[in-house]
């Protein structure tokens, strides 16, 4: 899990760099920033559940919320983007859902993982820290 968990620190931070060239990089890249965050804490052995139902929360309620509402429609138009590039502002929204979605696909993981390790005797989840 340690190598998975770095893998995604990796991922989150090209995602968050990959906003600065966006027109709202202070409300994405802090957004990508919190899911390096969490993968850094799982990939050293630390896991906050508060934090991590907090996001995880978030990340779903922003993923359907911007969700395009027809999936054929969006498919369609992706590809008449592929010659037009990021001209379309439900394509940009489209790809900003997905971006959460695995967001919190990957915290749900990381929270199901910390709440069975906090189950376990001896593993103290406040603030971060083991015995």
């Amino acid at each position: 899990m340690r190598y998975i968990s770095l893998f995604f620190v990796l991922v989150f931070i090209a995602f968050a760099l990959v906003q600065f060239n966006d027109p709202d990089p202070y409300l994405w890249a802090p957004i990508y920033l919190f899911s390096v965050y969490t993968s850094y804490c799982s990939y050293k052995n630390y896991y906050n559940p508060m934090l991590l139902s907090i996001l995880c929360i978030g990340y779903l309620i922003g993923s359907i919320s911007i969700f395009p509402d027809s999936l054929n429609t969006w498919i369609v138009a992706e590809e008449k983007a592929k010659s037009l590039g990021m001209k379309m502002p439900f394509i940009e929204e489209a790809r900003e859902s997905l971006g959460l979605l695995l967001c919190f696909i990957v915290n749900f993981i990381f929270l199901t993982i910390g709440l069975r390790k906090a189950k376990l005797p001896g593993y103290n989840t406040t603030l971060f820290k083991r015995k």
